[in-house]
């Protein structure tokens, strides 16, 4: 007997490009998929889909999770100083619980838009891993080294240290798993480049690093370097492990042709990127040359929020106003990026982003009944263009339902929100 049947689903497997089953159902056992077809075999639970829209969770590919305690706190100003003049001085002064506390905000509001898997890069990482693994959620967590001064240390460094328990307890497996992290090329150095290479050689794991987010960035690195970031990181061997880097606003065809070669991962975040001014991506012109581009939102201090599906439907829309081609990147593919292209950037291909027999029952539902969203002559066209976060009506991960109706079943939102606002915000403010 299974232990869960989804039925009477419209269900977009992401197996192949426009398919989707009408009338479908899904069995669960042990949280992987065990059955997809048109017969109801026995299962301890039933849940009726009534012919809404059921699919993969979200996967966000690039955030700070976090800094939901920094919502609305440094908006509208530029990369360069939004960073160093605001982000970075509230940053030094926020301790393991208002981290915490953030990142729990964080994954309430990511259950609830839909996303059952995020990568995420910020500090005091051990503990988020606590909550995550608490919450239910599915993981990629990292905290960034970031080499800035002449006095730096990196054996003194809370990110070294932090990075070396996350390995030690989390390891390359799991729903919870540990990244290894080189903040961006700016902000470190090639020997820096070499020790965090190392971890990730060792050990296996995926290296996050933000990656020609803006056009100062990357005239500063051709300063530095000769060369551009991508080249660098690329000369230096650190795109010889599994990386995945974020924005990429700013690439080259060259760049794009080494990230390519060396399958690095694209994690596009058209909100964030727009909301700086930082520019646009040119997401067409890597997957023409072969990069794998997933999506997310960055940190909910430059976006404002952490709904994928806002992300979804911007990155088709600007991909076609770059281009001035409808059809450069049409609903299946932003959908891909949110689902099959972000499990593989995290390490987790084959294993979520699909329903299809074998892959961990990380599944979402989407009322498809709402009255924005009616009629539904394409689901997939549908769920891009039309629907949002907040038509979410079921989260599951692992075959366990964490979000349903409004409610979540893992984590205590009042006390969420609380915790923010009580304990957080006033050392946000410095009072």
């Amino acid at each position: 007997m299974l232990d869960t049947l989804i039925k009477n689903a419209v269900v977009i497997p992401m197996t192949e490009k426009g398919l989707y089953y009408d009338g479908c159902c899904i069995g669960i056992e042990g949280g992987r998929i065990a059955y997809i077809g048109r017969d109801e075999p026995e299962a301890n639970e039933v849940i009726d889909a009534g012919g809404r829209i059921v699919m993969p969770g979200l996967i966000n590919a690039h955030a700070h999770t976090a800094m939901c305690v920094m919502r609305g706190y440094a908006d509208d100003y530029p990369l360069q100083s939004w960073l160093f003049d605001k982000v970075f001085p509230v940053e030094a002064r926020l301790d393991e619980r208002a981290i915490v506390s953030g990142a729990v905000l964080g994954m309430a509001e990511m259950l609830a838009s839909g996303t059952t898997s995020f990568s995420d890069m910020y500090f005091c990482q051990p503990a988020v891993a606590r909550a995550a693994k608490d919450i239910g959620m599915r993981a990629n967590l990292c905290n960034a080294v970031l080499a800035i001064g002449d006095d730096y240390d990196f054996e003194a460094d809370r990110a070294v240290k932090e990075t070396r328990i996350l390995i030690d307890g989390l390891g390359a497996n799991g729903l919870i798993r540990a990244d290894v992290a080189i903040h961006a090329e700016y902000t470190s150095s090639p020997d820096i480049w070499a020790k965090v290479h190392a971890w990730a050689k060792e050990h296996g794991l995926v290296t996050q690093i933000h990656l020609a987010e803006t056009k100062a960035e990357c005239e500063g690195a051709l300063s530095r370097h000769g060369v551009t970031a991508a080249e660098a990181f690329y000369r230096h061997g650190v795109f010889d492990t599994p990386v995945l880097a974020a924005h990429g606003v700013w690439l080259t065809e060259n760049d794009m042709a080494l990230l390519a070669e060396k399958n690095v991962s694209v994690a596009h975040c058209p909100v964030s990127n727009l909301k700086l001014g930082s520019g646009i991506a040119d997401i067409a012109a890597m997957q023409r040359a072969g990069v794998n581009v997933c999506l997310g939102t960055d940190g909910a201090c430059s976006n404002n929020s952490l709904d994928l599906f806002e992300e979804v439907k911007l990155a088709a829309l600007l991909a076609k106003g770059r281009s001035l081609d409808p059809t450069a990147v049409c609903a299946y593919d932003a959908l891909e990026m949110a689902t099959v292209n972000g499990a593989k950037a995290q390490g987790r291909d084959g294993e979520v982003g699909r329903i299809a027999a074998g892959y961990a029952a990380d599944i979402i539902m989407i009322n498809s009944a709402a009255p924005h969203i009616c009629p539904v002559y394409d689901p997939i066209s549908s769920v891009v263009y039309s629907a949002k976060g907040s038509d979410v009506c079921m989260t599951m991960v692992e075959g366990r339902v964490l979000y349903r109706d409004g409610k979540w079943l893992t984590l205590d939102i009042n006390k969420a929100i609380a915790d923010v606002e009580r304990y957080a915000v006033p050392i946000v403010l410095n009072k």
